[in-house]
């Protein structure tokens, strides 16, 4: 049997491990090992003790990058994670392949993890990338703008890839590895399986892609108790560090419905202010399929996985983008009219969080969309990607 590395570098909240904590538990069903290499340790205890898996830190860029312009393209997105110093970026990749010696793995799944992929390039290991639609774009020269409503001179786009290519070629030199041609070699190690569906990719201009549907499990979280007051249900996942988040609270604390909120590492100043007899804090998850099944609405911040989770069955979300990729995904929804996004403008609140509680036709698309996806079994979509790990194997 075969030892997997499941590498996880960049992006936060649960929605990575999110979605390679199922595919691990059907690999090691099936007799394989599978370790992780992750960015963040926090949560590892939790999700990954309970299963038996091993984990360990990834070598990360910390350093700080100063006088960057707002990124147009992810190539510009890398340069903040030590894509423009090559002794640096030397440094980050031959730790990923010392570690990588001492584990002696025999294939990679990789998840939004560029140093990762730079490192283990020339190394002779079968890998697969397991996507979420955002860090893999479609191919093209330059690679499509992030930002869909600022100019982005396409001079400016190619200059900045070819900046990140010089740099990844030294480094790959000095590491005695092959050199790429494109940014795209950094952002996808292997073969691209996308967890989400055609009509939440990111880029809606992309044509065909390998969409296995997404997968959202994390375990069961805490049971789900509605509070008994508030005729609406209303489940709100919120970061404790959104900057709209005392805002976004108290339009909720006012509505007349019944709101459980999960806002992790919450502090007990929040809970105290905000909760009430219609209204519950909880800093753990809760059970996603009861929240799922028996909210009426969804508030996030634009998460993939949680986001499909409730468009599959059927409820409105309304999402308040905290970064680039959640305003990226947050117009995929919009636009599918199952849900509103919400610029961070905690004076207007009130009259577009009420304004889309109102609108019937959300609910009635997020019907339609369930419906569309009926048969949808994540269970599926989970044997399909140990499936195509179990092939690499064919491939070393």
């Amino acid at each position: 049997m075969a030892r997997y590395a499941f590498i996880w570098e960049l992006g936060g909240a649960y929605g990575h491990l999110g979605r390679m904590i199922p595919v691990a538990r059907e690999l090691q069903q099936r007799g394989h090992e599978v370790v992780f290499i992750i960015r963040e340790l926090v949560e590892a205890e939790r999700l990954l003790g309970p299963h038996g898996f091993k984990w360990y830190q990834a070598p990360l860029w910390i350093g700080r990058v100063l006088h960057l312009p707002d990124p147009l393209s992810l190539a510009e997105l890398l340069m903040g994670f030590g894509f423009l110093d090559p002794p640096a970026l030397l440094s980050i990749c031959r730790a990923w392949r010392n570690l990588l010696a001492a584990l002696a793995v025999d294939a990679l799944l990789f998840d939004c993890s560029p140093t990762a992929v730079v490192a283990s390039r020339g190394l002779g290991l079968p890998s697969l990338n397991l996507a979420n639609g955002f860090q893999v774009p479609p191919t093209a020269r330059p690679l499509p703008p992030l930002r869909w409503w600022q100019k982005a001179p396409p001079a400016r786009l190619l200059d900045s890839e070819q900046q990140i290519v010089h740099v990844t070629n030294q480094v790959l030199y000095e590491l005695g590895a092959p050199p790429i041609e494109n940014v795209l070699q950094i952002l996808s190690g292997g073969d691209d399986v996308f967890a989400t569906l055609p009509e939440l990719d990111h880029y809606p201009q992309r044509a065909g892609g390998d969409f296995v549907g997404p997968i959202y499990a994390l375990g069961r979280g805490e049971a789900v108790h509605w509070p008994a007051k508030g005729a609406l249900k209303v489940f709100a996942y919120l970061k404790p560090d959104y900057g709209g988040l005392d805002a976004l609270l108290t339009v909720l604390s006012q509505l007349d419905a019944s709101v459980l909120v999960h806002i992790p590492g919450v502090s007990k100043r929040t809970i105290e202010k905000f909760g009430s007899d219609q209204l519950q804090i909880s800093r753990q998850p809760l059970d996603i399929e009861q929240v799922r099944q028996s909210c009426d609405v969804a508030v996030l911040h634009a998460g993939l996985s949680t986001v499909a989770a409730m468009l599959l069955a059927g409820k409105p979300v309304l999402l308040f983008p905290q970064q680039l990729e959640q305003t990226m995904f947050a117009r995929s929804v919009e636009t599918l009219g199952v849900g509103v996004s919400i610029a961070e403008a905690a004076a207007q609140f009130p009259r577009l969080v009420k304004r889309a509680l109102a609108d019937a036709s959300l609910a009635e698309k997020a019907r339609q969309f369930a419906d569309k996806y009926r048969g949808y079994d994540q269970q599926h979509a989970i044997r399909a990607v140990a499936d195509r790990c179990e092939a690499l194997l064919g491939k070393a």
